[in-house]
């Protein structure tokens, strides 16, 4: 049961990288220069994450950006 939740977060996690990120097709060749958009963009999806639960935490709003 707890490795059909984590199979789902992990899931979620690419879903958001292909929709919201448009990783659905890279936009560059070779395995380095795939390696550093993916990098990239799961970077931008982790700040994302941290200002959304450090604004919780904080009890205020929301950031901007987020």
């Amino acid at each position: 049961m707890l490795i059909a939740y984590q199979r789902q977060k992990v899931e979620r996690l690419f879903g958001e990288l292909k929709t919201r990120i448009n990783l659905r097709r890279l936009r560059l060749r070779r395995l380095r220069h795939v390696s550093e958009q993916v990098l990239m963009a799961a970077t931008a999806q982790n700040l994302k994450r941290l200002v959304k639960h450090l604004s919780q935490q904080q009890g205020g709003p929301a950031m901007a950006a987020a």
